[in-house]
């Protein structure tokens, strides 16, 4: 087994722990149903252990999928940082776990302590972190840009400006209390970027009930849609089951779903056919893999979302999109569209839209030197 190997290298121990502020500056401002972010305020955790490795790992709280603040998670992270000193770091489940019994309610930050943990793992044995997972069955992953909501016209522009970018598929934020404007967004950038391109709509509960969704839906079914995803408030799993039941266009779960226990609430009722996992929603890749086997049990596809990470929240997501075959789409495109990554390893092509799975040891990126 790839952690007996690890342990036969020697115990480790993390000796040293420090929290960072980091704030990411999108290109567009990110607006969706619920808000407008100008500015991602997130935190870095690195851990160090005595023979000088650093792990890694990023929290990307957001107050209304998460329900963090950039605040909370460093006060959280500083909590839990001094709970790993002294351990070793291959003890992933129980420190995990110990994490979040400490400062529970902080699954950002618990994410940014498991990638760490992974990334020191992987560091050890000098592997990736996919490996860690039991290995790759893919090189990488196609990724896609995202329409902030704005104005018909706005959107068409900014659509058409990611060029061959938006090629086969093109993800649109909706989700107005007036529907009449949704359907003209969808009508301006389908019009803009041609019949070939498919669209994917992420209404983030805007729709709020599922009469109104279903209406919504069906006005929108017209255009090639993929999905849409989140059509109704994330705690009326009885609202999305009635969705997903009444319209032929495939829906997926997103603020419906951060535990395994959500996985498995959504299945049972057949809520939704399609569920979109994000590290910092869960707490994390190890916490990642359970709802993985719940929808893999079910038959119930996954993507691989994103809080529009920088390249280290980016490069954790990425290990587990290319470790797990039900995996079949991903979100990770954050570092091509902000400014102020701290890291670098993680590329995507900003003509195709293709990002590599990283080589490692661990998640195969470091920080930037400082000026």
């Amino acid at each position: 087994m790839v952690i007996d190997a690890i342990r036969e290298r020697g115990a480790m121990r993390i000796v040293s722990y420090e929290v960072r502020p980091l704030a990411l500056v999108p290109r567009v401002a990110l607006t969706v149903a619920y808000g407008s972010y100008p500015v991602f305020e997130y935190a870095l955790l690195l851990l160090t252990t005595d023979d000088g490795t650093v792990g890694l790992g990023e929290a990307a709280p957001d107050p209304v999928v998460t329900g963090e603040t950039q605040a909370g998670v460093m006060g959280a992270l500083e909590a839990m940082g001094r709970g790993l000193v002294g351990r070793d770091p291959l003890d992933l489940t129980a420190l995990l776990a110990e994490a979040d019994a400490a400062v529970p309610g902080f699954p950002a930050a618990l994410a940014a302590v498991d990638s760490a943990l992974y990334d020191l793992a992987g560091k050890a044995l000098g592997v990736s972190v996919a490996t860690l997972l039991g290995g790759q069955v893919r090189d990488g992953m196609q990724l896609y840009p995202v329409v902030p909501m704005d104005t018909p016209a706005a959107m068409a522009a900014l659509a058409t400006s990611f060029g061959p970018l938006s090629r086969p598929v093109l993800k649109l934020k909706v989700g107005s209390p007036d529907l009449e404007l949704d359907v003209a967004r969808v009508a301006a950038v389908a019009a803009a970027v041609g019949s070939d391109v498919r669209l994917r709509l992420d209404a983030n509960q805007g729709w709020g009930d599922a009469p109104t969704a279903i209406e919504a839906i069906r006005r929108l079914s017209a255009y090639t849609l993929d999905y849409v995803e989140q059509p109704v408030a994330a705690g009326d799993l009885a609202g999305l089951a009635a969705v997903t039941a009444a319209v032929d266009v495939p829906v997926m779960a997103d603020e419906s779903c951060h535990t395994a226990a959500d996985a498995l609430a959504i299945v049972r009722l057949r809520a939704a056919d399609l569920i979109n996992i994000k590290l910092m929603k869960c707490g994390g890749i190890r916490r990642a893999l359970d709802i993985v086997a719940v929808a893999e049990a079910a038959g119930v596809g996954c993507i691989l979302g994103s809080m529009v990470e920088s390249s280290i929240g980016s490069a954790a997501g990425m290990a587990l999109a290319v470790a797990r075959p039900s995996i079949a789409s991903c979100e990770l495109i954050g570092p091509l569209f902000v400014s102020g990554d701290p890291a670098t390893g993680y590329v995507v092509d900003p003509a195709t839209g293709w990002a590599a799975a990283t080589s490692g040891p661990g998640l195969g990126v470091a920080m930037k030197e400082e000026p």
